[in-house]
């Protein structure tokens, strides 16, 4: 079988960088690895060259935001993978340049805007090309749904859900995600309540959360695309809420004093303040540990019409946190491959499920668990 040609945009980025690890063991492809800048996209290249070397891989500078399609055009991969972020306030260059090109295109996704109307601006352009475009391919919402999906199965009636990542605090954490994070504390985020769309501010209350492996962290809500897209799916009764926490409690009381200030009208933009917490944190992950998870819990009525409460735990240790957003990024590249994704444009909970993504984490310190 002939390789094909993958391209890995944000290669060296902090999940960039461990999908690049992880595709490397893939003997079906050849990877092309690209950042702005030309010499830690070959640095990169040759690591992985000492690390997988019967894989074809090679670096290249890659700047997105700049003809990207006639960077595209000369490269012509069989498919492009996005990692680069963050997807807040982004449009659709780069997977329109990627199907212009003949190119499938997945992305590592998790902006509630950029999910929400990815399908409808994409599906055309990609079935007229016979192309796949994936998106939301991460830790939500293609895992946090393939989890609800597998813990519901046959329920009569699900009332709540409740989602929560508690990320480790020594992992790194790239510009990308305090950007990320920044755009939306202080503002309003989709919640799930009484059986309908609600909203609340994003990471200005939070609670304690109590997983077994880590103790009990504080986590507040964060914006995910998880409230609309799970709420009609499983006709929710009650509540949908996603909260994430940082285990510095010094890390997660700063975010909140931001929230509650931009809440209170003092701060307007966030974002900028991204560089000078990613300093801070040098500081406040020293003490940190290097295990981290995620926890979904659902409550309902079961097929038997007896009450459920039933929830699904993971556990990373070793500092292997940071490879389970990816996971479902390598599970769709996974199904292209084996030509097992119909042509247009969707969202990766349509097209994977919770043994797709979870086989993929076999070789890490990642433990997941279902309890009743």
């Amino acid at each position: 079988m002939d390789q094909k040609r993958l391209l890995l945009i944000g290669a060296t980025g902090v999940f960039g960088r461990r999908l690049a690890s992880h595709l490397g063991a893939f003997n079906d492809i050849k990877l092309i690895v690209s950042s702005r800048s030309a010499k830690r996209a070959t640095e990169l290249a040759e690591r992985l060259k000492l690390e997988h070397p019967a894989l074809v891989v090679s670096g290249t500078a890659l700047d997105h935001r700049q003809n990207l399609q006639q960077q595209l055009d000369l490269i012509k991969p069989w498919a492009v993978v996005d990692a680069s972020g963050p997807f807040q306030g982004a449009g659709y260059e780069v997977p329109k340049a990627a199907l212009e090109t003949g190119a499938h295109v997945v992305d590592l996704a998790d902006a509630l805007d950029y999910l929400k109307h990815y399908s409808q601006s994409l599906d055309r352009l990609a079935k007229s090309k016979g192309l796949a475009a994936v998106t939301g391919a991460s830790s939500t919402p293609a895992l946090s749904s393939a989890v609800v999906e597998a813990l519901v199965k046959g329920w009569r009636r699900v009332d709540t859900i409740d989602i929560c990542i508690l990320p480790a605090g020594r992992s790194e954490v790239g510009q990308a995600v305090v950007a990320a994070i920044l755009s939306y504390a202080g503002k309003s985020v989709p919640v799930w309540k009484d059986g309908q769309l609600s909203a609340v501010t994003g990471w200005l209350r939070s609670k304690p959360v109590d997983l077994p492996g880590l103790g009990i962290r504080r986590a507040a809500p964060v914006e995910t695309f998880d409230a609309e897209l799970l709420g009609p799916r499983f006709n929710v009764t009650d509540r949908i809420v996603f909260s994430a926490g940082l285990e510095s409690p010094v890390e997660q009381f700063g975010i909140q004093v931001l929230a509650r200030l931009r809440h209170g009208g003092w701060l307007k933009n966030l974002r900028p303040l991204a560089p000078l917490l990613i300093m801070a944190r040098k500081m406040t992950r020293i003490a940190m540990s290097e295990c981290g998870g995620m926890l979904v819990e659902a409550s309902g009525i079961g097929h038997d019409g007896a009450p459920r409460l039933t929830r699904w735990t993971l556990l990373a240790k070793s500092n292997h946190g940071p490879f389970v957003p990816v996971m479902p990024v390598a599970a769709v590249v996974r199904k292209l491959i084996a030509d097992d994704v119909a042509s247009g444009a969707n969202t990766a909970d349509n097209i994977l499920n919770l043994t797709e993504i979870t086989n993929e984490m076999a070789s890490y310190d990642i433990a997941t668990k279902i309890t009743d």
